[in-house]
């Protein structure tokens, strides 16, 4: 922490000398000072802070210096109003993120934290290396490597998913040729970022890949569940849900959708991350579904 405030609130780049000299903790040794600094510094870029390395002019010429960026750390402001900060900050209280504060990602929101008659969170979402480093990947557009149910695998990664408990990495599969989709915790040893492989596959669209509602056994019925949306969201449902889903729009810019629902917990989710958005329509068990289990929540 004391390295990641003297990198985020300098006035210009520092050196590791300089660093050593300044950030308190490290040993007077030069060899275990700098076991411990790159150690530090591959602990924030877990974290997913980018240290970048920057010149700068000195009496004796241009020397390389550490910096960490105010943009490249501090969130953005959304623009969020009240009322969706209050939703985000129920969200985040129901469900936690492994190693995020709620209450610190709410202030830096701008909004007030819950006090101790908050709901209990329902569920974790665990984080690790692996998401942090395949985030990372997506964003810069660059392959990764990995061993994957034996198989060393080349993937230029589109984007990450967490359902039923698990994350999951889909991508194009190089040596297949072909969209492949990879739970996190099968992956063998390490994932490598190629920073010399830029992603070059065209992405192949969300609503191609299988959604959580549409994954159950063959036992499982099938139900055709009619859904209505806002206006606000209608532009998300269609790229999300495809285009092919919609079934009907309003003159107010609203719009219905048709999904076939195989998991009910699945849909459940989708219909309740869209707020109050959304409103199923029909069939009248899944109606009945969303309001048994708000009422669960609230008594």
């Amino acid at each position: 922490m004391s390295l990641l405030a003297a990198l985020l609130h300098t006035e210009h780049p520092l050196t590791a000398s300089e660093l050593h000299r300044q950030v308190e903790g490290y040993p007077e040794d030069r060899t275990a000072f700098r076991r411990s600094f790159e150690r530090d510094k591959d602990d924030l870029r877990r974290l997913g802070i980018p240290i970048t390395m920057e010149s700068r002019e000195t009496v004796d010429g241009p020397i390389d210096g550490y910096v960490i960026r105010e943009t490249d750390y501090y969130l953005h402001d959304l623009g969020l109003d009240a009322d969706e900060t209050v939703a985000l900050a129920m969200a985040l209280r129901l469900i936690r993120l492994e190693g995020a504060d709620a209450d610190d990602a709410i202030w830096k929101l701008g909004g007030a934290a819950f006090d101790d008659t908050a709901p209990a969170e329902i569920g974790a979402i665990a984080m690790g290396p692996a998401v942090t480093q395949l985030h990372q990947a997506i964003q810069r557009n660059l392959s990764v490597r990995f061993s994957y149910r034996a198989a060393d695998r080349l993937v230029e990664p589109w984007r990450l998913a967490f359902r039923r408990g698990h994350w999951y990495l889909s991508g194009h599969d190089v040596g297949r040729d072909d969209a492949r989709s990879f739970r996190l915790d099968r992956i063998d040893g390490s994932i490598a970022i190629d920073a010399d492989r830029p992603a070059s596959a065209e992405r192949q669209p969300i609503t191609a890949e299988r959604q959580p509602w549409e994954f159950g056994s063959d036992e499982d019925e099938t139900v055709r569940a009619r859904v209505a949306i806002d206006a606000s969201h209608a532009d998300w449902a269609r790229h999300q849900l495809g285009a092919d889903s919609v079934v009907a729009t309003n003159d107010d810019g609203s719009i219905e959708i048709e999904l076939d629902v195989v998991n009910v917990v699945g849909f459940r989710n989708m219909v309740l991350g869209l707020l109050d958005a959304a409103e199923v329509l029909s069939p009248p068990e899944l109606r009945a579904d969303i309001v048994r289990w708000l009422e669960g929540q609230v008594t």
